[in-house]
């Protein structure tokens, strides 16, 4: 009884409305033994005009199969007393379980980020530096045109526009505020600019700029500088696999309740398309 109150809890409150992991393809239905099964296509198929030889030159498609194991995100317990759950004047067990769920859902939504930031400058997956001025802390401040560049990548690599979708770093934001307010006004009543939705994320992946080459640091890293990532949700999945949690109750040693939840989930890529980034380009480079 004790689990199936408190997984709906998480069920309930992980993609919460407005938040930018809903805007993820879900893959829910495809995961078996907290892994899912993924076939990459092969190449597109070339285009002939007016062809004037016959008969055409068939060729072969090849997929390759990837298995995707979810990753394991564990809260640690918290102590309830019984002390507490008498004297409190709410449920503090449901209390704490909502609480679990803010940080597990926080830190997925890092890891999902630091996911879908693509490792590599590549025509499909482009990274590139603001070009603004310094904004004073030796880093270039990101300008509207930077945005109107990366749009303008993404359409290069044939990227489709709709479902594009901008996670703003608050110090980009800043910068875009700073450099026209009305510009800014507008991009926050229509929640879009340059054809991507945007929100506003403060943990996306760092980057920096070494031997001429755009490298992206490592999770959780606080080394490189900050960055804006731009997906498209239909090359960009999410899933949710077990949850396991519930109060167990330790009278003998703790006299009440520990609670903690583990949580099975994963966000990626489906190939190297249809993701890129903006980063805050030192001055001195």
């Amino acid at each position: 009884m004790f689990k199936q109150i408190f997984t709906s809890i998480i069920l309930s409150l992980f993609y919460p409305e407005g938040t930018w992991l809903n805007e993820l393809t879900s893959m829910d239905h495809m995961v078996d033994n907290n892994s899912i099964n993924l076939s990459v296509v092969g190449a597109d198929p070339s285009v002939v005009k007016d062809n004037q030889t016959w008969p055409l030159t068939p060729a072969r498609r090849t997929d390759s199969g990837i298995t995707i194991s979810l990753a394991t995100f564990d809260t640690l317990p918290t102590h309830v007393t019984n002390v507490e759950e008498m004297e409190t004047s709410y449920d503090k067990c449901v209390s704490v379980a909502q609480q679990h769920v803010n940080v597990l859902r926080s830190n997925a939504a890092k890891s999902a980020a630091y996911n879908i930031g693509p490792a590599a400058n590549t025509a499909n997956t482009p990274i590139l530096a603001t070009t603004g001025a310094d904004r004073g802390d030796g880093k270039k401040a990101l300008r509207w045109e930077d945005l109107t560049s990366l749009s303008l990548a993404f359409d290069a690599a044939d990227i489709p526009q709709d479902g594009r979708i901008l996670l703003l770093s608050p110090q980009h934001k800043k910068d875009l505020k700073d450099a026209d307010i009305k510009l800014y006004k507008t991009m926050l009543s229509d929640n879009t600019v340059d054809s991507f939705k945007v929100y506003t994320f403060n943990y996306n992946p760092r980057y920096l700029l070494q031997a001429g080459s755009v490298t992206k640091q490592a999770y959780g890293a606080v080394t490189g500088n900050e960055s804006s990532v731009a997906f498209v949700k239909s090359e960009v999945m999410r899933a949710m696999g077990t949850i396991e949690g519930e109060p167990e109750k330790r009278w003998a040693d703790y006299r009440g309740w520990l609670l903690g939840f583990q949580l099975r989930f994963v966000a990626i890529p489906f190939r190297n398309k249809g993701i890129g980034a903006i980063y805050s380009a030192s001055v001195s480079v």
